[in-house]
């Protein structure tokens, strides 16, 4: 087993189109493809190690049955936050549970760990191309939310106004979705290697304005800094705006004024190629922030999180870098806001 090469559950979700690709393709020439099993819920679920600290939970929406797991810190307070964590396209929950690391932060910080389940191991984020809709079998991921948010803080240890979304990769397109459609329930968002789909440029009219982060790498190959085709490949998983762009819509959508205030982010790894510069816009309406890590020369994969990415999804997705914990810096952004 330690020698399996697997891919991270956020590059999964390239797999299918590059293994579509001619085999002429230079990178499909170098897949091998019996390293790259398709992912499985269930053998996750029956994975002890995967489920530690973690409880499943169903929910019924639309006449579909949807899940979800939860870890809850142990701690007799009331009055918790709650961060809901999205996995990447082609992943499962319990796998972003051990990737990001939030259990554990939260046991120490106080807080309540949520990992949904997308239909069919993916998000509809509103990129809306025809592969994609067909695939996720049009699943109206919005409602799914806005259903487990409702029963998320119908708990009596929820503190409502303190509820957070963080995605990474195909969870943060869709994460820059919720953050469109339901700022009346979220009090904050980090959105890890994603910017906005090109189709919620028109109709992304937030109701509040809502703190958000965004991290994300120039030398990304599948979520390209520049925008466009994601993956850059022939098999349309659809579009997506710059990550400048992004940038420059949360900034007008949360009415933010003046310079950014520029933060240093030390270089922990000088031979790496990699440096990551910060951003943050403080004044904004309702007193909200936007704040930016620009990752040079970083692929895509989580900050601090992809220490021991596999060659194969290194040669995918470019490198990660550890200049930072994303996970952390998630959550020390987050903490300070509230509904």
């Amino acid at each position: 087993m330690k020698n399996r090469v697997r891919p991270s559950g956020m590059l999964r979700c390239l797999l299918p189109a590059l293994l579509l690709l001619s085999s002429r393709d230079a990178v499909a020439q170098s897949l091998d493809r019996a390293s790259l099993p398709p992912p499985s819920l269930a053998a996750d679920i029956a994975n002890p190690q995967l489920m530690k600290g973690l409880t499943q939970r169903g929910l019924r929406v639309g006449g579909s049955e949807r899940i979800y797991f939860i870890h809850t810190p142990p701690t007799e307070a009331r009055n918790l936050p709650v961060v809901i964590a999205l996995h990447g396209g082609n992943g499962t929950a319990p796998r972003r549970a051990r990737q990001m690391g939030f259990n554990d932060i939260g046991d120490r910080e106080g807080f309540i760990a949520v990992y949904p389940q997308g239909v069919n191991y993916g998000w509809n984020d509103g990129r809306a191309s025809p592969d994609m809709l067909r695939r996720l079998e049009s699943a109206d991921d919005v409602a799914f939310f806005r259903a487990l948010i409702g029963e998320l803080r119908a708990l009596p240890q929820v503190d409502p106004r303190r509820i957070y979304l963080v995605g990474g990769s195909n969870g943060g397109m869709m994460t820059h979705r919720l953050a469109c459609e339901m700022t009346d329930l979220i009090a904050g968002a980090v959105v890890m290697v994603a910017s906005l789909p090109e189709p919620l440029q028109s109709s992304c009219r937030p109701g509040q304005a809502v703190p958000i982060l965004m991290m994300n790498g120039t030398a990304d190959p599948l979520v390209p800094y520049a925008g466009g085709a994601v993956g850059g490949r022939q098999v349309d998983q659809g579009r997506v705006l710059p990550a400048e762009d992004t940038l420059r819509f949360w900034v007008r959508a949360n009415g933010c004024s003046g310079e950014p205030e520029l933060r240093t982010i030390p270089d922990r790894d000088p031979e790496d190629g990699m440096t990551t510069e910060g951003r943050t816009w403080k004044t904004c309406r309702d007193g909200v922030e936007v704040a930016f890590l620009r990752m040079n020369g970083a692929g895509h994969g989580l900050p601090g999180r992809s220490r021991n990415k596999a060659a194969l999804a290194e040669e995918l997705g470019g490198r990660s870098t550890n200049d930072f914990d994303s996970s952390e810096e998630a959550w020390t952004f987050l903490k300070r806001f509230s509904r």
